[in-house]
């Protein structure tokens, strides 16, 4: 077994991932927010009264995954969730506010990250980039209903 046998994209895109957690938990550490919560505070922020399972859906984890990070950020007090009125069993989520201004600064944070990561990429760059991305995701999409693999 020969791990330079693998290509270069997906060491590449291993060390992306690392670099790019180490670089936010860091950004991140004052405002007490793990990088994993960031795109689960937009999405709510985004969509008010969003069940669990919504943003399970949305961020490709497990609902039990979702009930995990959600208690978490209740004792930090970002989020609150109460019972759906029409289905007793559904939890809606919703920002406090003292998220809502987090989120604001989180929003600027990762504007300015996305700035300095793509800093000496042209506009032509960023768009193949992007294409590329897209390409490989609907690759892996297709692999998840893929018996063979």
């Amino acid at each position: 077994m020969n791990f330079n046998d693998f290509s270069e994209v997906f060491k590449l895109l291993s060390e992306f991932g690392k670099v790019r957690f180490q670089i936010l938990r860091s950004a991140l550490e004052n405002d007490n927010v793990h990088p994993g919560q960031v795109p689960m505070l937009f999405i709510i922020s985004s969509n008010p009264g969003i069940s669990q399972n919504e943003i399970a859906k949305r961020m490709h984890i497990t609902s039990s995954t979702v009930a995990i990070m959600l208690r978490r950020m209740e004792k930090h007090g970002l989020v609150e969730r109460k019972q759906n009125e029409q289905d007793r069993r559904e939890l809606k989520v919703y920002l406090t506010e003292k998220a809502k201004k987090l989120v604001e600064k989180l929003f600027e944070k990762m504007k300015n990250f996305e700035s300095l990561s793509l800093r000496n990429f042209s506009k032509d760059e960023i768009e193949t980039f992007e294409n590329l991305l897209r390409k490989m995701l609907k690759n892996l999409e297709a692999m998840k209903h893929d018996e063979t693999f």
